[in-house]
């Protein structure tokens, strides 16, 4: 067996340096609210503008943070609400003076609430005020400016524990699969006898590259292979609406990154042992408890060109250039990962007598758009003159989803439907334009 030597320069990403962010905030307040009790709801206000600048710098995703902390922080007005009136006896209420009383200690209340919430303000290890002051033209609206240094893991363990929610709460593995293709050569013209020779190098070095910069919600980097291929294999054999009901442990929160690699052999000059290869390929990002694509990647295409006395040093100039070939995307990929929200849920949804494709394709830019909050995304599953069936992939309670759509029929000209809800199926129906003379 021949032997190579295999050389790769890693890239490795540098560490964020700890760096102070700027942070506004504006609050309302009302006649006897302290000074006291004004600056601290300012410099919370304040806080959550420097947070959500943190999130940008960490490439998170601040739209869905912000969406499920709101409902969490709304969750937790209704008990403190409920809580409070059951303090008042049965019909207390109608009276106009107390019932003003309630809902200036219901507001107290929240605000209180809000300011130890998800532990928000531990999240600035150290801050400084740079500014409050007042509008001139109403003198209870107070505006701060500040700036602080982020308690990074503190944001990031509560980005996750939020958006993930405590049943998905643990960390999961990022599976890599890679397939090669060698079109115009083999791998004995390369110099190697075993194939794994060069696949396994290549691979592990990009194994390595995702460990040394595992994105935050990442517990392992591993190579799909053996027993794990065959179990992954035979789970995606699954109907869709049945995969989250029954996962295998080992793919619980995990990604599969599959990397799909060319390098073809355009010529070669026997007179001056001229090669010359072109390297294009691309990359899918799936998650493995639903097969849901998340991202898909296409690798810019090269052309290299290699003089040489004999071939011995051809395989470490084609593996150095294929690695090469992927690793310029990895640092987008990475962020993908850190970005990626949990599915907890899977319903089919079927659309019908709609005008054109375009028209679906309408439909699920508007419920995706305006569906942050549930984290949905949306695929064809089959589609026909008459019918298109979709899979909505979510975070979140079915009933509460199948709201929000109804919601959305008359949000946008020429998407007027009618939901239908009967049994076990579920759909809309467009309705048809009226043209008006």
């Amino acid at each position: 067996m021949k032997r190579w030597i295999f050389l790769l320069s890693l890239v490795c990403t540098s560490a964020i340096a700890a760096n102070f962010l700027n942070g506004k905030g504006t609050f309302i307040a009302i006649d006897g609210d302290s000074y006291d009790f004004i600056k601290k709801q300012l410099i919370h206000e304040g806080t959550k503008s420097i947070v959500s600048g943190k999130l940008d710098e960490l490439g998170l995703n601040k739209d869905v943070f912000w969406q499920k902390y709101e409902n969490k922080l709304n969750e937790k007005f209704v008990q403190i609400e409920d809580s409070l009136r059951s303090s008042y006896a049965e019909g207390e209420l109608d009276n106009p003076k107390k019932y003003n009383r309630f809902k200036e200690r219901l507001r107290r209340k929240k605000l209180k609430a809000q300011l130890s919430f998800i532990k928000m303000n531990d999240m600035l290890t150290k801050f400084s005020i740079k500014k409050i002051s007042r509008s001139q033209r109403n003198a209870n609206y107070r505006y701060i400016k500040l700036e602080g240094d982020v308690d990074t893991k503190l944001v990031t363990k509560i980005y996750y524990n939020l958006v993930r929610g405590k049943k998905s709460s643990d960390y999961g593995s990022l599976f890599i699969n890679v397939n090669y293709q060698l079109n115009g050569i083999s791998y004995s013209e390369l110099g190697i006898e075993n194939e794994n020779d060069f696949e396994g190098e290549v691979t592990k070095s990009w194994i390595e590259w995702f460990s040394k910069n595992k994105p935050i919600n990442i517990a392992n980097v591993l190579r799909l292979e053996g027993d794990k291929k065959e179990m992954l294999a035979s789970y995606l054999k699954r109907p869709s609406e049945l995969m989250l009901s029954n996962i295998p442990e080992v793919f619980v929160n995990s990604l599969l990154l599959e990397i799909e690699v060319k390098v073809i052999k355009k010529k070669f000059d026997k007179t001056i042992n001229l090669y010359s290869f072109e390297y294009e390929g691309n990359a899918y990002l799936k998650d493995l408890q639903t097969n849901l694509v998340m991202g898909t990647y296409k690798f810019s295409r090269t052309q290299k060109s290699y003089r040489l006395a004999t071939n011995s040093g051809l395989a470490n100039l084609v593996a150095n250039h294929v690695y090469q070939l992927a690793i310029g995307d990895f640092p987008t990929i990475q962020k993908n990962i850190k970005e990626i929200t949990p599915i907890t849920s899977i319903e089919k949804i079927s659309v019908t007598e709609f005008k054109n494709l375009q028209q679906v394709n309408s439909f699920i830019n508007l419920i995706e758009d305006k569906g942050v909050k549930y984290s949905l995304k949306v695929e064809f599953e089959s589609i026909g003159r008459q019918r298109a069936d979709l899979i909505l992939y979510f975070d979140g309670n079915v009933t509460e989803v199948k709201e929000f759509i109804s919601t959305m029929q008359s949000a946008k000209k020429g998407l007027s439907y009618q939901v239908i809800d009967v049994d076990t199926k579920f759909g809309i129906k467009f309705n048809k334009e009226v043209e008006t003379l």
